[in-house]
């Protein structure tokens, strides 16, 4: 079978599991998903007042970009009768899905040909079916969208040769990574070097990028105007907290050599060391390649910078099967010298974890589940109902649901599991370790798990038994007395 008629079977099987990916892995991830904003948006539809919003939406720091998008997603949804949390945000990762199809097909394609067809092959399974890129391909998130403008970048840049019109499409998917992820602005300075550097670009052209990038940056500054309703520079505003200008704003810090461990752990270990060796070996053997220009500045910055989090490096995680291929095709003699009685288990057990980290991801929601708590709820509860949580209240805000996904007028409860609490609910939702005595004649009958059973063991193994335990929402009943 020719590389091109694999590709394309490929690509339809990777576009079904991003479809899935989008439909079941509901909720976020990380807080900023919903909270700067899903939430903006709401504000912006007069459906929340700005005195719910984060801190960041005075703070003027966050571009509306996004922002502006969910809100005429959900204008659309609205004029074909969608108007249901559940679907209005599936609708915003479907969008980004496939998005991030086409930019990773536009990539692999400018790359595989590189590649003996052999390699080629292994390249596109990887390309799409890296355990982890179905999940943070569906996530309508700044880093997300920057990671999808990134690609589009770097594929810009290495068909530079051959389209003519490279220099405003790269400079337009760099000016929006920068609206979605400020952040990036480091990897396409890094980007710019190695086109003048290394790939010898005339600077007139790199002069024609910096423009069109600056276009679409002053662009975004005129939605941020339009969005916010007072002239307010996003951009700027975000650097000067970044640099800590504002004493008020306080963050966790953690020690410069963190991100080498979280990669470890938490791309499963076995592919973590793959993949930093992978670096490794780039970076010794092929200093000059893209991706060592692109990465190493990014990962020393943000290796420098106290405030740690794993999510800064998702931008990159598109580029991660390229890397990998690369490593693997500069060690093509070493490798051929391994014996097969290793080199074929080692095979198997890699493409099994692989498979088994890419079912989880395709088949449960993100973060601790809430949200697929709350679409039950959504559809048994009535506004007169009241909802408890059983939980610590000084970490009540991992478990309790955004109003965005309460039925309308649903009062919440806080129930500290250490004490005796308002049972007096009509729902609970808490794990099966933090069961609190029940009042007389009440019994509980389970509705939905956060998770699905099969995979509770694999969660477990994934974040070493640190992660939380599953929780389950139950409808409080009235028992026979």
């Amino acid at each position: 079978m020719s590389l091109s008629r694999f590709h394309r079977i490929v690509f339809l099987g990777a576009t079904v599991l991003y479809v899935m990916a989008a439909w079941f892995s509901t909720g976020y991830h990380s807080a900023d998903e919903h909270f700067q904003i899903v939430a903006f948006a709401q504000w912006r539809l007069g459906e929340l007042p700005a005195a719910h919003l984060p801190w960041e939406f005075a703070a003027g720091i966050r571009s509306s970009l996004q922002p502006w998008i969910a809100t005429f997603v959900f204008k659309g949804a609205a004029v074909l009768g969608v108007d249901d949390p559940f679907s209005r945000t599936f609708l915003l990762r479907l969008l980004t899905a496939l998005l991030a199809l086409v930019a990773m097909r536009g990539l692999l394609r400018a790359t595989v040909t590189n590649y003996t067809e052999r390699i080629g092959k292994r390249f596109l399974l990887l390309g799409y079916g890296l355990w982890f890129l179905p999940f943070l391909a569906v996530r309508f998130s700044s880093e997300g969208w920057s990671a999808i403008f990134l690609v589009l970048l770097v594929t810009s840049i290495l068909r530079s040769k051959e389209d003519k019109r490279w220099i405003w499409k790269a400079g337009l998917s760099a000016g929006l990574a920068i609206l979605c992820r400020p952040s990036t602005a480091l990897i396409i300075m890094s980007s710019l070097a190695w086109s003048w550097l290394i790939r010898k670009e005339r600077l007139q052209d790199l002069g024609k990028f910096i423009a069109v990038l600056m276009a679409t940056t002053c662009a975004g500054f005129l939605l941020d105007a339009l969005f916010y309703g007072w002239s307010v520079l996003t951009l700027w505003n975000y650097i000067g907290l970044g640099l800590g200008n504002d004493p008020t704003v306080q963050f966790d810090t953690l020690p410069w050599w963190y991100y080498p461990p979280w990669v470890i752990k938490y791309a499963i270990p076995l592919i973590g060391v793959l993949i930093l060796l992978a670096f490794a070996v780039l970076l010794i053997h092929e200093p000059k390649h893209l991706l060592v220009w692109i990465m190493l500045p990014f990962l020393v910055a943000h290796s420098i910078l106290p405030h740690k989090e794993l999510r800064f490096l998702y931008p990159l995680a598109p580029l991660i099967p390229w890397l990998v291929i690369e490593a693997w095709s500069v060690l093509q003699g070493p490798l051929a010298r391994i014996p097969r009685w290793i080199m074929i288990p080692a095979a198997m057990i890699l493409a099994i974890t692989n498979l088994l980290g890419l079912t989880v991801v395709v088949s449960t929601p993100a973060g601790e589940g809430r949200v697929r708590l709350a679409e039950t709820l959504f559809r048994v509860a009535t506004p007169a109902d009241r909802i408890g949580y059983v939980v610590e209240p000084s970490v009540a805000w991992r478990i309790t649901l955004p109003a965005f996904y309460q039925p309308d007028g649903m009062q919440e409860v806080i129930i500290d599991p250490d004490r005796t609490g308002n049972m007096d609910v009509d729902y609970l939702i808490t794990q099966e370790v933090l069961h609190p005595p029940l009042p007389t004649h009440r019994s509980l009958v389970p509705l939905m798990r956060s998770q699905p059973r099969w995979s509770d063991q694999l969660m477990r193994w994934y974040t070493w038994n640190e992660g939380p335990a599953p929780w389950t929402l139950y409808k409080v009943v009235k028992a026979e007395p």
